[in-house]
């Protein structure tokens, strides 16, 4: 949300004819329509006024350019203002938007630390601040912020809703559903809110109370795409393949080349037990964005299913080298080569699964078969009972 300054035009040198044009073309300085604005604030930075109101001036005509996608002349504009007014705090907060958007966040930072200084009372400037943060990866700096932008502003909706998904991104659910709670209470229309409480519901495994918030945040805003993947994965975690199918389906009409709906789907189809149709996806996604690990490695596991090995052990091997931290794949590649009977490949990746998950029964049982196969009975049988210990039924 982008605060506008509202004028306050003590214009006594003006006559009166002039002081009630200028009013007029304040308030056209402070429209919501974009034009208007520029209008208005542009009739007001012609004239002889106080340097505070052509400052404000300028950062409103910024506002308004920045909405346009007018960056350069939203930081001409504000280098302007800031000049005039170097207590404007609305000035340097829009300019940490305009280096925000550029990914210049050290710059944005210090735009947004002078908005704060230069008026502690600016609530929306610590918000900004800790959206920046937010952006950032931190989490528990943006709630510093956030908690002093609502200590000015205890209705700030905006700032509970991303306090609760800075709470979120901490694992902090219950207080993450306390502040999206707030800013429903406070605006019971604000479908980003809803969105954001049926993710951190997801996250605690509460589908049908995360479906509810779902719907509600998809009739208040119908077009909101992620609104829709959201609530396919939350049908895909409850269990409902064909439901959370449909529901990817929707949000790939919209954005048919988003890669990460099309493996979310190929999921829900692997989860169908329909693999030919989850592998067809992840190649699609695969084709979008050749360097997603995920498309490769679930890719490999509906392959290993078909016991097409050769193909599945390629695709770990890709998932592995784009993200090597997914260890699993050392576990299903090494399982694919012992399918393969090439234990001496299989080996080195159990051992890999096995340091990175000690209780990994599966490939302490896998890892044993490979052993006893090239020889090493003692090793083998170890770690079957190893493998029997954690789980007495792996390996049946």
């Amino acid at each position: 949300m982008m605060r506008k300054f509202s004028f306050v035009l003590a214009l006594a040198a003006l006559t009166a004819p002039a002081a009630a044009q200028t009013a007029t073309q304040a308030a056209q300085c402070n429209s919501t329509n974009d034009a208007q604005a520029i209008i208005g604030c542009t009739m007001i930075t012609t004239l002889n006024v106080a340097p505070n109101v052509k400052s404000a001036a300028f950062s409103n005509r910024a506002r308004a350019y920045l909405h346009r996608g007018d960056t350069m002349r939203a930081l001409g504009d504000l280098d302007q203002a800031i000049k005039l007014d170097p207590k404007n705090s609305r000035a340097f907060a829009y300019r940490g938007d305009y280096y925000t958007g550029r990914g210049e966040y050290g710059q944005a930072l210090e735009d947004y630390t002078a908005a704060t200084q230069a008026n502690p009372k600016d609530f929306e400037a610590f918000g900004q601040r800790g959206n920046l943060h937010l952006v950032q990866g931190q989490p528990e700096a943006a709630i510093r912020d956030y908690d002093q932008a609502l200590a000015v502003n205890p209705k700030f909706v905006t700032a509970f809703s991303n306090r609760g998904e800075a709470y979120r991104l901490l694992g902090q659910f219950d207080r993450a559903i306390q502040n999206y709670n707030q800013a429903i209470a406070l605006a019971p229309t604000f479908a980003a809110a809803y969105d954001n409480r049926g993710v951190a519901y997801a996250s605690r495994d509460e589908f049908d109370k995360a479906l509810a918030d779902f719907d509600k945040a998809a009739a208040l805003d119908p077009g909101n795409v992620l609104v829709l993947q959201h609530r396919a994965f939350a049908l895909e975690g409850k269990g409902d393949h064909a439901g959370a199918i449909g529901a990817f389906d929707k949000a790939l009409s919209a954005n048919p080349k988003d890669a990460a709906i099309l493996v979310a789907r190929g999921n829900a189809h692997q989860g169908q037990g329909n693999v030919d149709a989850a592998i067809a996806d992840y190649s699609t996604a695969l084709s979008l964005d050749e360097r997603n690990a995920g498309a490769y490695a679930n890719r490999g596991t509906a392959l290993a299913l078909k016991g097409e090995y050769g193909r599945a052990i390629a695709d770990f091997g890709a998932g592995l080298r784009m993200a090597p931290q997914m260890t699993a794949l050392y576990a299903n590649r090494g399982l694919a080569y012992v399918k393969m009977k090439d234990y001496r490949a299989a080996i080195p990746d159990l051992d890999r699964a096995v340091g990175a998950d000690p209780n990994d029964a599966s490939s302490l049982y896998n890892r044993g078969v490979a052993k006893r196969e090239t020889g090493d009975i003692a090793g083998g049988d170890a770690d079957i009972a190893k493998a029997r210990a954690i789980n007495p039924n792996v390996g049946n």
